[in-house]
């Protein structure tokens, strides 16, 4: 363990009431990462929440922080199938709420975003009762982030209700949009509050990304630190885990409070070794694959040129 790490333990434990009892503290990750012992852990459950099920016709998000939409599977481009009758494919109609959404999808990802515009907010307003509401809601307020209303579009993503799918999504929306918009407290209590109220659910990931770049931008390296191995402990099989590893490399390189060359290096080296000789995917096919070699390149060439 590097002298850094060391005293980013002491001064942690020092500072925050029953730290040292934590098992899972970032630089005990970090060392983990380090001397290759990291295995993955169910994210802590204790401020779990539940909510009710998305409806079906559901448009997942993407997972990936800063160029996020809603995306559509195969499954919602085309109509449901019933089951063979008579060696014959019948075609399900479809109720008339799920036909606006399923073309406002379609428009939208046309790039026709205004005439997307007039049916997701025809669902909301004939089929106010409709369980794609909510959906149509992210949607509306997608579009107005691409336009650049973030105003109208924090507002949208606000109408899902606690209860409902949608909700951790539109908190991931919300800091998002709200970071994008200068509001930074208000992007990090959303981001918090997806991260800890719904930590399995398919953005928590992202949320703590997002947190961690935010964190950095800040000057906030032990927040950025924690946020980051967060994701290399809880969710290392997800998209996210290559942003983690650069994240954590950028930390140990820049942040003035934790900066450890030689922890920046291996995070870097480990990332490369992944992608290279072990052939992860995450790592294989991460578009952060040529920055990770050009600053491990820079800091071997200012800092570490003596070597053999």
């Amino acid at each position: 363990m590097t002298r850094t790490l060391v005293l980013f333990l002491a001064i942690t434990i020092a500072v925050v009431p029953g730290y040292a009892k934590t098992q899972d503290r970032p630089e005990a990750i970090v060392k983990s990462i380090l001397d290759g012992s990291i295995e993955e852990s169910a994210p802590p459950t204790e401020q779990k929440k539940t909510v009710k099920p998305a409806a079906k016709a559901d448009a997942k998000p993407e997972v990936k922080a800063g160029a996020k939409q809603p995306a559509v599977d195969a499954a919602q481009s085309r109509p449901a199938r019933a089951k063979k009758e008579k060696s014959e494919d019948k075609l399900q109609p479809l109720p008339p709420d799920e036909v606006l959404l399923r073309t406002g999808i379609q428009l939208y990802t046309s790039g026709l975003y205004d005439a997307a515009l007039v049916k997701f907010r025809e669902i909301k307003a004939k089929y106010p009762e409709s369980q794609f509401t909510d959906k149509a809601s992210m949607w509306i307020g997608r579009i107005h982030l691409n336009a650049g209303k973030l105003d109208e579009a924090i507002k949208e993503f606000g109408t899902v209700p606690e209860d409902r799918g949608e909700y951790p999504a539109s908190l991931y929306f919300i800091g998002d949009t709200s970071y994008r918009k200068g509001s930074t407290p208000a992007a990090i209590e959303h981001l918090v509050k997806l991260s800890a109220q719904f930590p399995e659910h398919e953005l928590a990931d992202d949320a703590y990304l997002l947190l961690g770049t935010i964190y950095l931008n800040e000057g906030k390296g032990g927040q950025a630190l924690e946020s980051a191995t967060k994701i290399a402990k809880y969710y290392s099989k997800r998209e996210t885990i290559d942003d983690a590893y650069f994240l954590m490399g950028q930390v140990f390189e820049k942040d003035p409070g934790l900066r450890d060359l030689e922890s920046a290096r291996r995070i870097y080296q480990i990332f490369l070794k992944k992608a290279r000789e072990d052939k992860e995917p995450n790592f294989q096919n991460s578009p952060l694959l040529m920055r990770v070699e050009k600053d491990l390149r820079a800091i071997e060439s200012t800092y570490f040129k003596m070597e053999n």
